[in-house]
C-alpha cells in the first residue's frame, strides 16, 4: 500500500486572474486529501471516507460517471492515458480533512493526488511529468470533468507549495517564486457555511464578461497593462466588461505589491492590499456575498492584521492573517460576531499552517 497527499490551498491574493494568465499568490495548507492505493486490476476503485461513495472507473478513464468524485478520477486517468500511461488499475482509500465547498480547492487536491498515485503505480512506463505539468494535467481534468473554465492556480498551489512560503505564480509564463511569510503570523480560514459549486455559480458568466473586454488590450495579457492606462482603455467598453477588466488589472498589481509587502514584513500594507482586493471582488467582479463581506468585517474588528474573501466567491470562505498570540481570541470573537449577524448560517473557523506541496508519504499514514 502506497500513500500520497495533496494539500488544499488558500489564495492570499490574486483572485480571478489565473484564467487570463495573470499573477496569483496562494499558499498550500496543512489540510488536504490523502490517498492510499494498492495497484492491481484493470479498474480504479477508490472509496471515500467522507461520503458513502465509491469511484469505480476503467484504468484508462474513458468511461466516467455522470456525477460524484468519480468524474475527477476518470478525468485524471483519461488525461494520463492520452499521455501514454499504461492502464494499471488499483484499489484505494481517500481521506480528507478539507471542508467541502469552502473554496479551499478540494477538487484540485483530488486531481493532484490521483495523478501522483496513478503515475507512481504505473512504474517506469508512466510518463515523466514535472510538478507544473502535473498541475496542468489537473487543470485539464477539471475542464473535462465539470466544464469549468478554471485557471491553473489551484493545482499549482497544491503541487508547488512550500512550508512558510506563499507561491507567486505567473499563470502565463509559469514562472514561480516562493515568497516568505512573515514570522509570527497565523492563517485563519473563515468558512461562511454557504456552499457553492463553481459549475452552478456565476463563475463561467464572469469569465465570459471579462473575455468581452480583452480586445481593448490589443493582444496583451491584463498583467502587462499598467493601472494608469485603465481610464483610456475602459472608456469604450460597456459598464460590466469594464468593471471585470478593471478588477483583473488592479488585482495583478495588488499581487505584486503584496509579495513585496510580505517579503518586507510590512503588515499594514498587507492589510490595505487585502482590503482593496476584497472591495474589488465585491464591487467590480461581483463575486462576494453578504456573508463573505460580514466575515471579513468581523475578523478585522476582532483584531486580524488583514482579511479578504478567497476562492471563486458566491460562498465559501474568507481568510484572515492574525498575529500568533491573538489567534484564539480573534477566531472566537469573529465566529461569535458572525453567528450574531447571520444566525441561519453554520460557520467554522479553521486555524491553518502554510505547508509543503503534494507528494508521496512514507512511514505511518
Amino acid at each position: 500500500m502506497r500513500t500520497f497527499h495533496a494539500p488544499g490551498r488558500a489564495n492570499l491574493i490574486g483572485e480571478h486572474t489565473d484564467h487570463t494568465d495573470g499573477l496569483v499568490l496562494p499558499v498550500a495548507l496543512d489540510r488536504g486529501l490523502t490517498l492510499r492505493v494498492e495497484p492491481g486490476g484493470d479498474r480504479i476503485v477508490i472509496r471515500s471516507d467522507g461520503a458513502d461513495e465509491v469511484a469505480d472507473v476503467p484504468a484508462d478513464g474513458h468511461e466516467a460517471p455522470a456525477d460524484g468524485f468519480g468524474r475527477f478520477v476518470a478525468a485524471v486517468a483519461a488525461e494520463l492515458d492520452e499521455l501514454g500511461r499504461p492502464p494499471v488499475g488499483c484499489t484505494g482509500e481517500l481521506r480528507s480533512d478539507l471542508p467541502q465547498g469552502a473554496g479551499l480547492s478540494s477538487s484540485a487536491a483530488l486531481e493532484v493526488v490521483v495523478a501522483l498515485a496513478l503515475q507512481a503505480i504505473a512504474g517506469d512506463d508512466a510518463p515523466t511529468l514535472s510538478p507544473i505539468e502535473v498541475a496542468a494535467l489537473g487543470r485539464r481534468a477539471e475542464h473535462r470533468a465539470v466544464g469549468v473554465p478554471s485557471g491553473i492556480m489551484d493545482q499549482a498551489a497544491s503541487v508547488l507549495g512550500r512550508r512558510d512560503h506563499a507561491v507567486l505564480l505567473d499563470c502565463g509564463t509559469l514562472e514561480v517564486r516562493h515568497v516568505p511569510m512573515p514570522a509570527g503570523l497565523r492563517l485563519l480560514v473563515l468558512d461562511t457555511g454557504v456552499r457553492r459549486q463553481l459549475e452552478h455559480s456565476g463563475y463561467a458568466q464572469r469569465t465570459e464578461e471579462l473575455r468581452a473586454a480583452l480586445p481593448v488590450l490589443g493582444g496583451r495579457r491584463p498583467v502587462q497593462v499598467a493601472v494608469a492606462e485603465l481610464d483610456d482603455l475602459l472608456a469604450g467598453l460597456d459598464a460590466v466588461p469594464a468593471r471585470r477588466l478593471r478588477h483583473v488589472v488592479t488585482e495583478n498589481e495588488r499581487v505584486r505589491a503584496t509579495a513585496d509587502a510580505l517579503t518586507q514584513g510590512d503588515l499594514p500594507a498587507v492589510g490595505r492590499l487585502f482590503a482593496a482586493g476584497h472591495a474589488s471582488l465585491r464591487d467590480d467582479f461581483e463575486v462576494s456575498i453578504a456573508e463573505l463581506d460580514g466575515f471579513v468585517e468581523v475578523a478585522l474588528d476582532a483584531g486580524a492584521v488583514a482579511a479578504r474573501m478567497t476562492g471563486g466567491g458566491f460562498g465559501g470562505a474568507a481568510i484572515a492573517l492574525v498575529e500568533v498570540d491573538r489567534v484564539d481570541d480573534v477566531a472566537a470573537d469573529a465566529e461569535v460576531a458572525y453567528r450574531r449577524r447571520f444566525p441561519d448560517r453554520t460557520p467554522a473557523v479553521h486555524r491553518c499552517a502554510v505547508a509543503d506541496g503534494a507528494g508521496e508519504r512514507t512511514g505511518p499514514s
